[in-house]
């Protein structure tokens, strides 16, 4: 029996061709700062600025929240995907990734 790697990883290797067409969606604490740096985290991995229409941010109801939405960008494998999701979790504010 072949045992998958980590959970959604398999999932998306097999399920997802690429290079593909996604946005990433952040959501956490900051305001502006927050969205900045959801920004250069994303801009990091892709290695190319991410056009400011491509951007999108709303804040929750309460105001304590803001949700960042970021794309579409071409991503090239699985990889690069995991590791726009690690570059954003360096940012102790944001709380929750889609």
């Amino acid at each position: 029996m072949i045992r998958p790697m980590n959970g959604w990883l398999w999932i998306k290797r097999h399920v997802n061709s690429y290079p593909t067409v996604r946005g990433f969606t952040a959501i956490g604490t900051g305001g502006e700062d927050f969205v900045h740096s959801m920004v250069v985290a994303v801009e990091s991995v892709l290695e190319q600025p991410i056009p400011e229409g491509q951007v999108k941010q709303k804040t929750s109801s309460r105001g304590k929240y803001v949700s960042v939405n970021i794309g579409p960008v071409q991503v090239s494998s699985s990889e690069q995907v995991q590791a726009v999701y690690n570059a954003m979790r360096r940012d102790d504010r944001m709380k929750y990734f889609l």
